[in-house]
């Protein structure tokens, strides 16, 4: 049966997930990224329900209000600290999990779902939409995106710290998509939204 509702789209994907599975054997690679999946699961304090797991990324929703910005911000940090800590009991025997890291991807409209025999899908232009922001053009790869739909949906617009905030437009195939992202720092504890003098290089995915 298909049913739609309005709400909020968390998408969490795994930074350098590519040159890792270039760079790592199978079986030990699917074990690490099983890990750092779980780690994401745990931290899970709002109580999002799981679409599905896409290979380097978990697709969140929950339908209903939209949570404040600054809680959103705090799932996403909890959700850093819990990958971090993962991460550490990684590095010794696979140093190539050092370059590891997770963004963050947040977005308001009207999720569609449908079943597939015992499968349950998302559909919908706002799933279309935060899909293809995750192709964006930020510097960095330690992120939160929040689109302008989020904001004005939960109508706290003025809680963005503008020396911690960037907000941008592009233009993707769906049409034009407006954000604003804030730029975290994983290697302190906790980890940490970028100081506003941080200069930000690109250290790709």
């Amino acid at each position: 049966m298909n049913e739609d509702h309005r709400g909020t789209i968390f998408i969490v994907d795994i930074s350098g997930y590519s040159r890792f599975v270039a760079e790592t054997e199978n079986e030990a690679g699917s074990l690490i990224v099983c890990g750092l999946l779980e780690s994401i699961i745990d931290a899970n304090r709002l109580s999002f329900n799981i679409s599905e797991i896409e290979g380097d990324a978990i697709l969140f929703y929950r339908h209903g209000p939209a949570f404040p910005v600054k809680e959103i911000l705090s799932q996403f940090e909890a959700m850093l600290q819990a990958f971090k800590n993962r991460l550490e009991t990684f590095k010794e025997s696979f140093p190539q999990t050092s370059a590891l890291s997770i963004k963050l991807v947040v977005h308001y409209g009207v999720i569609g779902r449908f079943a597939v025999g015992s499968y349950s899908k998302l559909f919908g232009q706002a799933v279309v939409e935060a899909h293809r922001l995750l192709k964006n053009s930020i510097d960095t790869h330690t992120y939160a995106l929040i689109t302008k739909e989020y904001f004005n949906e939960q109508g706290q617009i003025d809680f963005i710290p503008s020396t911690e905030a960037t907000e941008v437009c592009e233009i993707y195939d769906v049409g034009r998509l407006c954000y604003t992202y804030f730029p975290y720092f994983l290697n302190t504890n906790p980890p940490a939204l970028y100081p506003q003098d941080f200069s930000l290089g690109k250290t790709g995915t």
